[in-house]
């Protein structure tokens, strides 16, 4: 705790004042530290995740020209990295508890800018697969586990709002990244835009995270929220348990958080790859419009969810964002007839696709504890991007099976309704006991 508790930011200042080699905005600032955190994180899954992540599509139809390349011959090469980073998620996890999160994300960042530069320069097919999959290593490394562990040090009354922050760089780096790289491909041509790509993410990402990056508030001095703890919080983080993922597995909550991610990424998935053929009744532009603005409120669902969590019961949200989920998809299967229904996915189904992987991590810090968060993140991880390909393989064969999509989407309708029930069993874990306990 800081010394001098009675004003936290006179202390704050007066501390960073006093270390002048801890980074440029420690010195003196009236702003807690931690919001520079998530500024500099922000813009990590902005421009460092999205750049290598949301842009393949801008490269599609340019790499088939130049090349002859196949569209499946595209594909397959993000396909990999894509499950490769997921994979990778808890090897990431564990790495950010071993060596912490600003060596994890410099690695990150100077490996997807490295691999952007070489794919600007690539000549034959398995040039583009090499450099996905080394890609891919890099994305996993500047992707939501270090970041969401990041924000879990630095914030705790806050740390909702913080982390609905942070998670909408991912749905703004998705909208202007695409931007960015289509103009640069129009300009440039498709081997000036990745060069460019490559460029903003070692001349800003790499800098940003040497410059900022802090591993926990107690670095500069500080407390969590820049606050410092009243008697009641310290007494009850003294006592407080932090599971390992070992003794979470013998917890029934752990299992209810471990298929909540597995129904909201099957949704995910499907509605990924199939959602502009799911909204049947509108024609391909107005499919295309409505879907990007799905994925618009989906940023105003992080940042709604995200701040209210600080405020309200998590799993009274948790209950939220399932009918949100009922609501989007029930809209769908009646769409046909009612055209105007397309606002319901939009808006409720747009909202719950953000919402839920905010607020999921802070439920996950809530139940188990922060000592080996990025472990939990990481096969949390895991356990999703297997379900997103899941999601979109199933959708894909029940679609060549029947020549439709009416029975997929009543199967997506099972699945919200699952989620939904399992969002009312979530409880808190039973503290295991200690040898001296156990007698």
């Amino acid at each position: 705790m800081n010394v001098n508790a009675k004003n936290p930011i006179v202390n704050q200042t007066l501390t960073n004042a006093g270390n002048p080699k801890e980074g440029f905005m420690a010195k003196e600032s009236k702003v807690f530290y931690g919001w520079w955190i998530v500024a500099a994180t922000f813009i990590v899954l902005l421009i460092g995740l999205s750049s290598g992540f949301y842009t393949v599509s801008v490269f599609l139809e340019p790499l088939r020209r130049a090349f002859g390349w196949s569209a499946t011959q595209v594909s397959i090469g993000f396909t990999l990295a894509a499950l490769l980073v997921g994979l990778l998620s808890p090897v990431v996890g564990v790495a950010v508890a071993k060596f912490g999160v600003k060596k994890v994300q410099l690695y990150g960042a100077t490996t997807v800018g490295i691999a952007l530069l070489l794919l600007g320069s690539m000549q034959q097919l398995w040039h583009y697969y090499a450099l996905l999959i080394f890609m891919a290593t890099g994305l996993a490394s500047v992707s939501i586990v270090p970041s969401q562990t990041l924000i879990s040090h630095w914030f705790n009354r806050k740390r909702g709002m913080a982390m609905g922050i942070i998670m909408s760089g991912i749905g703004v780096g998705g909208m202007v990244m695409v931007f960015v790289a289509s103009q640069a491909a129009a300009s440039f041509g498709w081997r000036g835009a990745y060069r460019l790509l490559g460029l903003l993410v070692l001349g800003i990402v790499l800098p940003l995270i040497l410059a900022v990056v802090k591993e926990k508030p107690a670095d500069l001095g500080l407390d969590p929220d820049g606050i410092p703890l009243t008697a009641t919080e310290t007494e009850e983080r003294a006592s407080a348990f932090s599971f390992t993922v070992a003794q979470a597995f013998k917890c029934l909550p752990f299992y209810v958080l471990a298929f909540l991610t597995i129904f909201y990424s099957l949704i995910l998935g499907g509605m990924t790859q199939h959602a502009i053929a799911l909204l049947r009744s509108l024609s391909v532009d107005q499919a295309n419009l409505f879907w990007s603005l799905a994925l618009g409120f989906s940023v105003l669902g992080r940042l709604a969810f995200g701040g209210a969590a600080d405020r309200v019961s998590q799993k009274g949200l948790m209950i939220a964002i399932w009918g949100f989920h009922l609501i989007g998809l029930l809209s769908v299967v009646y769409l046909v007839d009612a055209a105007p229904l397309v606002w319901g996915f939009v808006i409720f189904y747009g909202c719950a696709l953000g919402a839920f992987p905010t607020l999921f991590p802070l439920m996950v810090g809530r139940k188990f504890g922060l000592d080996h968060f990025s472990k939990f993140v990481g096969a949390f991880g895991l356990i999703q991007i297997l379900s997103l390909a899941t999601g979109a393989i199933l959708l894909g064969r029940m679609y060549d099976a029947s020549g439709s999509y009416a029975g997929a989407v009543q199967v997506l309708l099972v699945v919200a309704v699952l989620g939904t029930i399992a969002a009312t069993l979530i409880g808190d874990p039973a503290r295991p006991k200690t040898s001296v306990e156990q007698g």
